[in-house]
């Protein structure tokens, strides 16, 4: 019976002790530091870098954010605030080891690492990134087994519970050896959502000719959707990832296609092999961000006359010459991603994860209309709001506003007068003048 007593008095103290400790280890309200998994019909996810202030950021439509392993943890525990504070979840990612020896002790102190991280993080997801581990080429199915004994190992040792839902990064179409597609499947009964990389369209690259082309092609992200679904991939499972940013290509060759009717000339670039094999030299192609695209080419990001729109692909790219060498800038303008938006809207998809925020947000660059544009009409309010007006639109729509101005101000100056005169000459009554109109009757020929 003492023990008892004593237990019960003891542990209001070891309830404080561990407050105090919680309190302690958050970086921020402690009311924030703790597993909160909205919910949400929609995604607008942002992947953050860690490159720019992320306070900045417009956080109103925002229902998740993903740090990236470039992230440090104080870096990440901030942002894991500003997320539960703006009521948005918070993940980050993890790369998933190619090893597939599930007895291997690298594995699980690999396992260990990140079950600790999610707890000091107080993370509301972890993003799995399996774009190494399923491979973007061709493999044989003795990969499938292997695969799927690791996935089963690393979902029954760490995330069996609610507190452990997992985001699964994976490539924009299934990972289909031989024709046998159960990866997608069983990762389906685990994962909370896919988000399809937009690396993945470019890392194991078909492109034996080694020509320029865009970053996120509308017809391969319209292919690999409809591959998933086909495999049956719930579309309510699917955020597909749109870059922020494109690749600068160094042409050693560039061609141009005439184009009939005014309309301008296309141009192929084709950039180098590696030492006159038949692989592509990747060197010639630099990432490059919205933010850096807008602050060194701002005519050609902002006019429609400047930049070239490939209808097969749905994106934007620039022709420009630096030392002079010829450059061809393939990136998600305005109308690329517009075109994205509305096919993940059409498809009644998860939603779509932006990546990366920090691509955009730079010091010295004017980024709101692109946050807004992007964020706050596609889901929210279920249209998108162009901010781009030609002069044709803009008086149009001023045209419009003064017709509707003046018809209101119409309406109520003669309803001002109207009470006026009335006040003046009284009230009468209702139909006091029926007994001097003429009689009439609806089969009247002549009304």
């Amino acid at each position: 019976m003492r023990v008892s007593s004593l237990m019960f008095s003891v542990i209001p103290y070891i309830c404080v002790a561990l407050a105090d400790y919680a309190v302690k280890q958050c970086p921020c309200d402690p009311m924030y530091c703790r597993v909160h998994k909205y919910s949400f019909n929609q995604e607008v996810a942002i992947v953050a870098e860690g490159k720019t202030d992320h306070t900045k950021w417009l956080w109103h439509d925002i229902t998740t954010v993903i740090a990236t392993e470039t992230v440090s943890e104080s870096k990440a525990q901030k942002l894991m605030c500003t997320a539960h504070q703006n009521h948005a979840n918070f993940a980050f990612t993890e790369k998933v080891p190619t090893n597939t020896n599930t007895s291997d002790p690298a594995l699980l102190s690999w396992l260990d690492k990140v079950i600790k991280k999610r707890d000091r993080l107080y993370a509301d997801y972890v993003a799995l990134d399996l774009l190494e581990l399923l491979g973007q080429c061709q493999a044989d199915n003795t990969h499938v087994t292997e695969v799927l004994e690791l996935l089963k190992f690393i979902v029954t040792k760490s995330f069996t519970t609610q507190n452990a839902e997992l985001l699964c990064i994976v490539p924009y179409k299934p990972p289909c050896y031989n024709g046998d597609c159960s990866l997608s499947k069983y990762m389906a009964e685990h994962c909370a959502a896919f988000i399809t990389s937009p690396e993945s369209f470019i890392t194991c690259d078909t492109n034996t000719n080694c020509i320029a082309k865009a970053t996120m092609p509308m017809t391969s992200v319209v292919f690999g959707v409809e591959l998933y679904i086909d495999h049956g991939i719930s579309p309510d499972k699917l955020i597909i990832g749109i870059p922020w940013h494109g690749f600068d290509y160094t042409c050693v060759n560039i061609t141009k296609n005439k184009k009939a009717g005014g309309r301008k000339d296309e141009m192929t670039c084709k950039f180098a092999k590696e030492n006159g094999s038949e692989v592509c030299d990747l060197s010639h192609r630099k990432k490059i961000s919205l933010a850096e695209i807008k602050a060194s080419y701002p005519e050609q990001y902002k006019s429609a006359k400047s930049h070239h729109f490939q209808k097969i692909y749905r994106s934007d790219y620039i022709n420009v010459m630096k030392n002079g060498q010829q450059h061809q800038i393939w990136y998600e303008g305005h109308d690329s991603l517009l075109d994205k938006y509305m096919f993940i809207r059409s498809l009644q998809l998860k939603g779509m994860v932006i990546w990366t925020g920090d691509d955009l947000s730079a010091k010295g660059i004017e980024d709101d209309v692109e946050w807004n544009w992007i964020l706050h009409g596609l889901f929210s309010k279920g249209e998108i709001q162009e901010h781009d007006l030609n002069m044709a639109g803009t008086v149009a729509g001023v045209s419009v506003a003064c017709f509707v101005l003046g018809s209101l101000l119409g309406f109520a100056f003669g309803c001002a007068l109207m009470r006026r005169r009335m006040n003046r000459r009284g009230l009468r009554l209702p139909f006091h003048k029926d007994e001097e109109e003429t009689d009439f009757h609806d089969d009247d020929n002549t009304l």
